[in-house]
């Protein structure tokens, strides 16, 4: 029984994965015959450039919705606590704060100083938040998921302040034109000269979503006490270390992309945690699958939305929030009026 028990599991875990990977195949194949202006492979002389829009911005949706949900499987497992979440904690509100000063500085110093990159500044916010909320969140060595919670949404509120200003302070117009779409998460396909930044983007998110699965032994250990961890072997000064590098990166890239969306580094992992189970192998696998497939079916839905209705393409941080707020309430509501989380 316990030599089969293990088969049987593993039998189990591969059928859910492939279940979620026909699901993101769905969600591709879908975005790939619906855009804003029709449904179906498109024909004619502007064939050819309405499927490149459509790939590339397949594309970006697969590169956001990976960084995202793996980003929320490190926050989590970093901070021993399952709501953590790159948007909650104000890591994407940090990376878009650190763009719009860079940006800032850019325009104020008239191009002298070469700070106009929108990478290196959304990296430094995110690291800057995240330092910030772990620190804080910590009482006597130990991690308060409250405080967490808390230093969290305060560093979200003063990052979006911090983000207003720096775009009125330019003047009108400001730094962004698309400011309020773009702080809802907003896919853009890029020029000839970004095309750099999203490959760069997705080779980041590839080797962080790889260094973690290295590492996902080591994650399952971490998860029990101090301890414990310490007792099997486990390094984790030097685990939190890199758990704490590549969130910010995947958080700081996909807010490079996209802007600021909330709660795919909620949903995904948590489902992907329900039906697989808490081993971060599969975990980090299930959690990249659903968190593109999400992404890219609320692209799909927008561009729907479009064609239906003339609306223009509506903000994808729009359709995660709608799902992910319920979600976030339906995950709190066992603590609710306890005093803790």
């Amino acid at each position: 029984m316990s030599e089969t028990s293990p088969n049987k599991r593993a039998s189990r875990t591969m059928a859910v994965l492939l279940v979620m990977s026909a699901v993101l195949l769905l969600a591709v194949v879908a975005r790939l015959f619906i855009g804003p202006n029709g449904i179906g492979w498109p024909d004619g002389e502007h064939a050819r450039h309405i499927i490149e829009d459509r790939m590339m911005r397949m594309l970006i949706g697969l590169i956001v919705g990976v960084a995202l949900s793996v980003s929320g499987v490190s926050l989590q497992t970093l901070l021993r606590n399952p709501l953590a979440e790159p948007y909650i904690l104000g890591l994407s509100t940090g990376a878009g704060a650190g763009i719009m000063v860079q940006s800032y500085l850019y325009y104020v110093m008239n191009d002298k100083v070469a700070v106009g990159a929108n990478a290196s500044g959304a990296v430094m916010g995110a690291a800057a938040v995240m330092l910030i909320v772990f620190l804080a969140g910590r009482r006597r060595g130990v991690i308060d998921p409250l405080g967490l919670l808390l230093t969290g949404v305060v560093l979200s509120t003063i990052c979006g302040a911090l983000i207003l200003m720096m775009n009125y302070l330019v003047g009108p117009g400001g730094i962004r034109d698309d400011l309020s779409r773009w702080m809802m998460g907003n896919l853009q396909v890029p020029g000839e000269s970004q095309m750099t930044v999203v490959w760069a983007v997705g080779l980041a998110t590839v080797g962080g979503f790889s260094l973690l699965v290295i590492v996902s032994r080591a994650m399952d250990v971490a998860t029990t006490s101090d301890a414990e961890a310490v007792s099997l072997g486990v390094n984790l000064a030097r685990l939190r270390g890199l758990l704490f590098a590549v969130s910010s990166l995947l958080a700081a890239g996909a807010v490079v992309l996209a802007g600021p969306i909330a709660f795919v580094g909620l949903i995904c992992p948590h489902i992907a945690r329900l039906v697989l189970g808490p081993r971060h192998g599969p975990l980090l696998i299930g959690s990249a699958l659903l968190g593109a497939a999400l992404v890219v079916t609320a692209d799909t839905t927008s561009a729907l939305l479009n064609l239906w209705l003339g609306i223009g393409l509506m903000p994808i941080g729009v359709f995660t929030a709608i799902v992910g707020g319920p979600a976030f309430l339906w995950m709190l509501r066992p603590q609710l009026g306890r005093g803790q989380v």
